[in-house]
């Protein structure tokens, strides 16, 4: 516990005593809270308290500072009462730390014929403050020195003695930071090199470091400039008369100037001195004209930057041949196949050998042997004047059929003109067309299908052009629902395409459509378009529109059906009735099963419908047979189909059937009256109707792939499903036939139709494992099947 001269006590335990022998006691929860304590930024001796109080009734706040020599006592710095909730104390020199303590004061109230205070405080706890904790005195701006062209050296003198580090900050250009580092100080002193990059200006500044405090920052140093970077590119090299030279380039900054170097062999930049001429200009300009040059002599050129510091590296070398004649231009057209009165657009690039601009071209127009030139002269300025040129042809002057030959030479600063461009050649023609027609079968124009088939019938033309081919599609004008050949609905949108077919021929199209090729909904309309395309290049295109208004029909369709044990086949009769119960001569009519995963297989389709028209299902599921009938109009295309009734079939165990043929090979076993002896179905087929353990798997096609920043990973699907199955059972060793089935089974290369008595089935691969121990009567068996695309 601390006693100081004021007779008060540092311990928190007991209530505080001062030189006047007053006594604090408290009855008061709440406390002063100390928000902020420290020395003041920018000073080393005065120290400050901030603090927050929210009690009623307060009239002051008395704070007293005591500070420290070093000796064991403590002196009274400052005893004084306040309003505000801040204070500070500026320390004597020889002060080793500081304390402060706060006692809130409160009001007085009347109390009949007493006086009383509002209520009572206690001190605060004692804070503490030791110069020793003191940041180091900020240090002087930095000298900062440039040598060698890219090493820059910052240093400082006379640093205080209780500074430990100075921390360096490099900026370029007064806006980035390029380096920053510490360096310790050695006998009063520090400095740092760092390596800095061509072209800019650095300035530097800095701070002192003591443990973990800092001081602030210096001032900042002068910029020092480095070398200039190079200029780069020579961004054009070209005469601007028979002896000059114009020469631009990218400029630098932070130079004083350039200097462009010349000569006529570029090996003397190097080795010969003598032969090379230079030339200057000031830093605000970024090109020069050299002029004195000898007509027909090659000369090269390099740049570099200048200033106080050095030069920069030299730009890569170009070179210019002076007074040498152009070489052929480059030339294209707006198009090879021009119409009759369409404007036509030649282009053309002069290509100079010395450099300089184009001053004029010669333009030769050949039509159909006749020959004409034209001189068009470069009346461009400034960068324009090396821009593509052009020349507008206006071909109605002209018949179709006529062949364009065009060709163009230029002519540069010599006045003599440059070798010919190849010569190109546009085709003029007629633009092409297209006669379309919506018709019936008469040949009579319909724009409202009453029935199938209706016909398209286009015609191109010129006849000078000759058809390479149509191309055809229809569109729906307005959506709609429908359904497709087996029944299944589906939606058309607005604006798709329905119909699209490629026809090569080279004569007139004429395409007929009927319920075979193209499914119309009634009471919607329809857009044919049409596209042909000539041996000219050219194409025409023509739309026609229409309306589907048939008349509705109401058919019956339906089907008898019956199950056969012995084939394990199922036998369908489809028919379609009219409204009297006639049979539907209009009609063709197709069979789908129904699979046990919701797809249809189709059994068959164009089946007439007739009372003796029956159609086999070989594989029908095991469970219950289940059948949609589908009927389509042969004069609309009209689709109604009907969904028979699960017909039971109940079968017990597994039915496997290959396409190969039976064959009896245990002719000892078989006798006349054996009806295994011959099969009444084509191909092979074994069936367990032993308990059967049935273990079915799917592994769908996907790919999980994890980001970063995803909490989980995306999941991308393909096509396939992947579902395979495991089923065991136990023949009796008695069965040799259903064991010599499964063997030949086993020995089979090719798809197997797989049923199980849960309603799957499928085509399969399948695997077959026969495991036999002596002195037991069954042989385990266990098939792996793989599912694979197939037919019924």
């Amino acid at each position: 516990m601390s006693q100081f001269s004021d007779g008060t006590s540092g311990s928190s335990s007991r209530n505080d005593v001062f030189t006047d022998g007053s006594e604090y006691t408290t009855n008061l929860s709440a406390q002063v809270q100390i928000t902020e304590f420290g020395l003041e930024k920018g000073t080393t001796r005065n120290v400050f308290i901030k603090w927050t109080w929210n009690q009623l009734h307060t009239k002051e706040f008395r704070v007293v500072w005591y500070y420290f020599t070093g000796q064991g006592t403590s002196f009274v710095g400052s005893d004084s009462r306040i309003t505000n909730k801040y204070s500070s104390y500026n320390a004597p020199s020889n002060a080793t730390k500081v304390k402060v303590k706060i006692l809130p004061i409160a009001d007085s109230r009347k109390i009949g014929n007493y006086t009383a205070a509002y209520w009572t405080a206690k001190w605060t706890t004692l804070r503490e403050y030791s110069f020793k904790n003191n940041p180091p005195t900020a240090p002087s701006a930095p000298s900062v020195t440039i040598s060698d062209k890219y090493k820059l050296t910052a240093s400082l003198a006379n640093v205080n003695s209780d500074t430990e580090q100075i921390e360096w900050y490099v900026v370029r250009d007064d806006k980035t930071k390029y380096y920053s580092v510490k360096t310790k100080v050695n006998k009063n002193a520090a400095a740092m090199t760092c390596t800095i990059d061509a072209g800019g200006k650095y300035k530097v500044k800095c701070r002192a470091w003591k443990g973990n405090q800092h001081s602030d920052w210096s001032e900042y140093s002068g910029n020092e400039g480095t070398v200039p970077t190079g200029v780069g590119e020579i961004t054009r090299l070209e005469a601007f008369s028979e002896t000059g030279v114009l020469v631009d380039w990218t400029g630098v900054k932070n130079c004083t100037g350039y200097e462009i170097q010349y000569t006529t062999r570029q090996g003397y930049f190097d080795s010969n001195p003598n032969e090379v001429k230079s030339q200057t200009v000031p830093s605000n300009i970024s090109h020069a004209e050299v002029t004195g040059l000898e007509l027909g002599q090659t000369y090269f050129f390099r740049v570099r930057a200048t200033n106080d510091q050095g030069n920069s590296p030299w730009s890569s070398i170009k070179s210019i041949t002076l007074g040498k004649d152009p070489t052929a231009p480059t030339t294209w057209s707006s198009t090879t196949t021009a119409i009759v009165g369409e404007e036509l657009v030649l282009y053309w690039v002069h290509n100079a050998t010395d450099g300089s601009s184009e001053k004029q071209a010669e333009l030769e127009l050949n039509v159909d042997g006749t020959i004409t030139t034209e001189t068009i002269v470069n009346t461009a300025t400034g960068d324009d004047k090396d821009k593509t040129k052009s020349k507008k042809i206006n071909t109605s002057k002209w018949s179709e059929g006529i062949t364009l030959k065009w060709r163009v030479r230029t002519m540069g600063i010599t006045g003599n003109y440059g070798e010919w461009s190849v010569q190109r050649v546009v085709n003029i023609y007629a633009p092409a067309t297209l006669q379309l027609n919506v018709t019936d079968s008469s040949g009579s124009d319909i724009s409202t299908i009453t029935s199938f088939p209706f016909y398209i019938k286009g015609i191109g033309g010129p006849s000078t052009q000759k058809v390479l081919g149509y191309h055809v599609s229809v569109v729906a004008l307005e959506g709609y629902n429908t359904v497709d050949e087996t029944g299944m609905a589906i939606v058309v949108a607005k604006g798709q395409e329905i119909f699209s077919r490629y026809y090569d021929t080279s004569g007139e199209l004429l395409l007929e459509l009927h319920a075979g090729n193209i499914d119309l909904q009634n009471n919607v309309s329809y857009r044919v378009i049409c596209s042909v395309a000539m041996d000219s290049g050219l194409s025409a295109e023509r739309n026609e529109d229409f309306t589907v208004a048939w008349t509705e029909m109401t058919h019956s369709v339906n089907a008898e059906m019956a199950y056969s044990p012995e084939t394990y086949s199922f036998l369908i009769r489809p028919y379609c009735l009219d409204e009297n119960n006639n049979p539907v001569s209009d009609v063709t009519l197709a069979v789908y099963r129904r699979q046990f995963d919701g797809e249809f297989v189709e059994i068959a389709s164009d089946l007439e419908n007739s009372s003796n028209r029956f159609v086999t299902d070989p594989h029908p599921a095991l469970d219950f047979g289940r059948y949609r009938v589908v009927a389509k109009s042969k004069s609309t295309g009209a689709i109604s189909y009907y969904d028979m009734p699960g017909y039971p079939i109940n079968e017990s165990g597994i039915i496997i059937q290959w396409e190969e043929q039976w064959q009896n090979y245990i002719t000892s076993e078989i006798n006349e009256n054996d009806t295994y002896a011959e099969r009444p179905w084509s191909g092979s087929m074994v069936r367990l109707p032993y308990n059967v353990d049935v273990s079915d798997d799917s592994d769908s096609d996907v790919s999980l792939v994890e980001y970063i920043g995803r909490k989980h990973p995306v999941s991308y699907y393909g096509t396939q499903v992947g579902q395979t199955a495991s089923w065991n059972t136990d023949v009796p060793r008695r069965d040799v036939e259903t064991l010599y089935a499964l063997r030949r089974l086993a020995a089979y290369q090719g798809d197997v139709y797989v049923r199980e008595s849960s309603g799957s089935g499928y085509w399969a691969h399948v695997n077959v494992s026969v495991s036999k121990k002596h002195q037991n009567g069954v042989v385990p068996v266990t098939i792996k099947v793989t599912r694979v695309e197939g037919g019924i």
